[in-house]
């Protein structure tokens, strides 16, 4: 076969009146075919620190907490403030996110996010609807979606309406009047609200105080008040649930 083809060839050499042992001049440099190359990969955007978000971001505020919010390219934020002074954060989302995409970049003093995706940060609560938010960096919480919804942040900056001691039956009782984002804050609220608690009333830092508290963020969010007394005992959380928060 593959003598068939070169007397073939040299059939045709002689026909033209060419000698068989020309060879064809080599291709120049000009001549050659192009290298393809492999196109650019499309560059990823760095993280930003707490200062570029504090310098480049817009400060969202409530109450007495404060922090500086950076959208990411192409998402739009609208800002709602409640008749409480909380504040209604909405990122609406590009076609095409998906829930690895970050949606926004938020810093504040002592940012610390929570595993339900809550997150506290300057001194208030931030709990977002359809999306979470993470740790990004040192002092920089990063928001993504859950889906292709937009996204809502809920930020407050206080956990507590009013509270006022009594004396009831067994002894003193602590009433605790909770606000909105406090009822439904998660994981961030429940640190939040006793931090400020404490802070307002010092006589309710005890153990048993604080996990009456607890029983009733879980088990009764939604109560008028929620009532606690110092002198109820420590007990399980087990038993707590079993007592309605009311242990004796």
């Amino acid at each position: 076969m593959r003598r068939a083809a070169t007397l073939a060839v040299a059939a045709v050499l002689l026909a033209a009146g060419c000698s068989a042992t020309a060879a064809p001049p080599a291709p120049t440099s000009e001549a050659a075919s192009p290298t393809p190359t492999t196109p650019p990969l499309p560059s990823v955007p760095s993280v930003p620190t707490a200062s570029e978000v504090d310098a480049e971001g817009t400060a969202v505020r409530s109450d007495d907490a404060r922090i500086h919010v950076l959208a990411v390219e192409g998402v739009r934020v609208k800002q709602r403030a409640a008749d409480d002074g909380s504040v209604h954060l909405t990122f609406v989302v590009p076609t095409g996110s998906t829930p690895t995409t970050p949606v926004a970049y938020l810093a504040g003093t002592d940012a610390q996010p929570y595993a339900d995706g809550t997150a506290t940060a300057g001194g208030g609560g931030l709990s977002p609807s359809r999306g979470r938010l993470g740790a990004s960096s040192d002092g920089v919480l990063v928001l993504l979606p859950g889906g292709a919804d937009d996204v809502t942040v809920w930020f407050a900056g206080a956990t507590i309406a009013k509270t006022r001691w009594a004396v009831q039956e067994g002894g003193r009782s602590l009433a605790v009047t909770p606000t909105a984002w406090a009822r439904a804050g998660g994981l961030a609220a429940h640190d939040l609200v006793w931090t400020q608690l404490v802070d307002r009333e010092p006589d309710a830092d005890s153990a048993s105080m604080r996990a009456q508290l607890q029983c009733h963020e879980l088990g009764a969010p939604d109560k008028p008040t929620w009532n606690l007394e110092p002198w109820r005992p420590e007990v399980s959380d087990l038993e707590m649930i079993a007592a309605r928060c009311n242990p004796t």
